[in-house]
């Protein structure tokens, strides 16, 4: 069996001699492929046909105009302000990377004496809910 690659680029004319020649002689044991194969080639035909007096055609003037602009060349001062601006965007990424390191890496320090309470003691206390107020039901209460 070929797969569908190879019958493309056998009607194209794109395999090497040794696969071009197994590839014809699986097409001339399988005629369904051989047709199929035989309608991409009609298909190519019938296309460069249709489309190859185009490229006979001059190019119009408009598309040659936006040809030259492409290749013209540019001002050096263009080049040089766009280089500049690469630098500065470097330069404020360098000195953005190492101030943020130099804050990441910063260590804080905590006085022994907010340290020594535990945090429970720091808390506030909870208030009773006020008079009147409906009774909150908790899971356990289901």
């Amino acid at each position: 069996m070929i797969s569908a690659d190879d019958l493309h680029a056998y009607v194209d004319g794109a395999l090497p001699p040794g696969r071009r020649f197994a590839v014809a002689l699986y097409l001339a044991a399988h005629p369904r492929e051989a047709a199929a194969g035989e309608a991409f080639r009609m298909q190519i035909a019938g296309m460069k046909a249709l489309f190859d007096p185009v490229l006979d055609e001059p190019v119009p003037p408009r598309l040659r105009r936006r040809l030259r602009a492409r290749h013209m060349p540019r001002p050096r001062w263009l080049i040089a302000a766009s280089m500049a601006a690469a630098l500065v965007v470097a330069a404020g990424a360098l000195v953005a990377k190492s101030h943020f390191a130099v804050v990441s890496a910063t260590t804080i320090h905590i006085p022994a004496a907010a340290r020594g309470e535990p945090p429970a003691a720091r808390r506030l206390p909870v208030l009773p809910p006020p008079a009147g107020a409906p009774k909150r039901r908790h899971s356990a209460d289901i």
